[in-house]
């Protein structure tokens, strides 16, 4: 048993990789929404061109 408030290199180590998903998750929400963006502008084009 661990005192409370140590940490191993397993506990590192797994926080490292979670922030390393996070940030990947993040980057592709940022993807996701400059798409959805991209896609309303050029609608918005195409109906104001009509």
């Amino acid at each position: 048993v661990r005192p409370i408030g140590s940490t191993s290199e397993s506990d590192t180590e797994f926080d490292r990789m979670k922030q390393e998903i996070l940030d990947e998750v993040v980057r592709e929400l940022h993807k996701v929404k400059d798409e959805i963006i991209n896609a309303i502008r050029q609608e918005i084009g195409r109906i104001s061109t009509s």
